[in-house]
């Protein structure tokens, strides 16, 4: 919704919040005075968390459904909801099997759709809300041996987009993250970015995955600014559909007006930096 608005949110429901984006963002509106609720697949396993739980498997639409209804019951409302369970696989078309790609489209693509599913109904009958959908770099340009991960980004932008337009008469707004790597003190590969089973250790997928550990080793963009700029998104009065940040500001521009030869030599560039990482 493009307009003004009468609400300022106050009550927030974080889809994946066990960890990273999600954990920080939750802290980080807490502090502001909302009143946050976070959701994991088992919140029995959660570490130690200020923030109320639920569980939500975002590839059981059930589940999904439940969680929300839960979280109106908890919170009395659900004005924003935020979708931060993402999944990242890293191989080329070859390497990434059909079970990888599937699951990514799973959780990315399907599951942002069951929580859409789910919470547009409860903010039709409340009369607001926002869903913010968190897309990347990655949902900007397409990105040799991340094929996956890309392709189901683009996906999301679609989806939200086509969202967007579809609920704006019912006072319903719709916001698209597009963060690059935040710099954060975990692994380089493991739950957050897995590589794909077929891929070789040799393979330009693990040159690919060692220049990304060393941007986001690099990166000044943190989940703390991250999540000021979401919640800067809750609290306006008249938000954009697209929220560039750092160097996808600048791709977006590029896509968007460049040739297909400067795309290439883009692309290019950034393989052969790969080959040297």
């Amino acid at each position: 919704m493009t307009g003004k608005t009468t609400h300022t949110a106050k009550t927030v429901l974080i889809c994946g919040a066990s960890g990273g984006l999600g954990q920080v963002l939750a802290r980080t509106l807490q502090g502001k005075g909302m009143v946050v609720c976070g959701t994991m697949r088992d919140p029995s396993k959660a570490t130690a968390t200020d923030f109320p739980m639920l569980a939500m498997d975002v590839t059981d639409e059930q589940s999904v459904a439940e969680c929300l209804s839960a979280a109106r019951e908890k919170m009395g409302s659900v004005d924003v909801v935020v979708d931060c369970v993402n999944e990242m696989v890293l191989g080329s078309v070859e390497e990434t099997s059909m079970a990888e790609l599937d699951r990514v489209y799973a959780i990315n693509v399907l599951g942002l759709a069951a929580i859409a599913k789910a919470a547009v109904p409860v903010m039709r009958d409340q009369g607001r809300g926002l869903i913010v959908t968190m897309s990347s770099l990655g949902g900007v340009l397409a990105v040799p041996y991340l094929s996956a991960y890309t392709s189901s980004k683009f996906a999301l932008e679609a989806f939200s987009e086509a969202l967007y337009h579809e609920v704006k008469p019912d006072n319903i707004d719709v916001a698209i993250m597009q963060p690059v790597a935040m710099h954060m003190d975990r692994p380089d590969v493991g739950d957050h970015l897995k590589i794909a089973e077929g891929a070789g250790s040799n393979s330009m997928t693990q040159s690919v995955a060692r220049l990304m550990a060393k941007d986001t080793r690099a990166s000044k963009l943190t989940p703390e600014k991250v999540s000021l700029a979401i919640h800067d998104v809750i609290v306006s009065k008249k938000r954009k559909l697209r929220y560039p940040m750092d160097r996808a500001r600048v791709v977006g521009k590029i896509k968007r007006v460049a040739p297909q030869a400067m795309i290439n030599k883009l692309i290019g560039g950034m393989l052969n930096d790969a080959r040297r990482a």
